[in-house]
């Protein structure tokens, strides 16, 4: 967004000349220009001024229905699975990718003291704990698929059972959300309600949630980054 002072200053130039190429494709008969953002704050109102970027369609962060289906395709049938777990489901893969797959998102959204990342204080004084799956994403979870095949991989090298287990995927969810408990900080708490995608009060106070017995709760430090962040 120009004018906002948090950059390079690059926007002054790329957006008039974006928005230049946008006007010039009124002249041009089936030609349709979609534009994509996940952080729909930041976009300059000229570029969503009538006669652009006329339908504005937003799409939320994925909810279990939508996770199980962005699992569904990385989870096949022809991926190596454990035999240990697999005789479960009478051999049948199709039932064990299923479980697989309930499983993992089950874990991901259980709304349990160990998946607590952040508690927001609003101005009102009113408390809310914001969790790990207020921030899924597509990327996280296919993230999350890269680290159970990794760990599979590693234990069939080290001569262990070979294939795919429901430990390797709730492990790799673990890893996953112990990264995020690294996001860097920003330079102020309502960034982070953007980031979730929560709306409503003006957030004063951000504190982040861990189970970590060796970790302390940390406070989000609001810094002062200067013209360049």
């Amino acid at each position: 967004t120009r004018g906002t002072g948090i950059s390079s200053d690059m926007e002054s130039t790329i957006v008039p000349q974006f928005l230049s190429e946008i006007d010039g494709v009124e002249s041009l008969r089936d030609v349709i220009v979609i534009g994509a953002s996940n952080r729909q704050d930041l976009i300059d109102p000229a570029v969503l001024r009538p006669g652009r970027l006329d339908i504005k369609i937003k799409i939320p962060r994925p909810d279990k229905p939508s996770a199980k289906d962005i699992l569904g395709k990385y989870l096949h049938s022809d991926l190596p699975l454990a035999e240990s777990e697999l005789t479960h489901h009478g051999s049948d893969r199709s039932s064990y990718i299923n479980h697989l797959i309930e499983t993992t998102v089950e874990a991901m959204y259980a709304l349990t003291e160990e998946n607590q990342f952040l508690e927001v204080t609003y101005a009102n004084g009113e408390k809310e704990t914001v969790y790990f799956k207020d921030f899924a994403s597509g990327a996280l979870i296919e993230s999350i698929v890269s680290r159970a095949k990794k760990l599979a991989i590693k234990r069939a090298i080290s001569g262990d059972a070979k294939g795919l287990k429901s430990e390797d995927f709730l492990r790799g969810i673990r890893e996953e959300f112990k990264e995020q408990e690294d996001l860097p900080n920003t330079t102020h708490p309502d960034d982070w309600a953007k980031i979730a995608g929560k709306k409503g009060e003006k957030i004063v106070h951000v504190r982040t949630l861990t189970t970590d017995e060796d970790s302390e709760p940390r406070e989000i430090e609001t810094i002062s980054v200067g013209h360049y962040f």
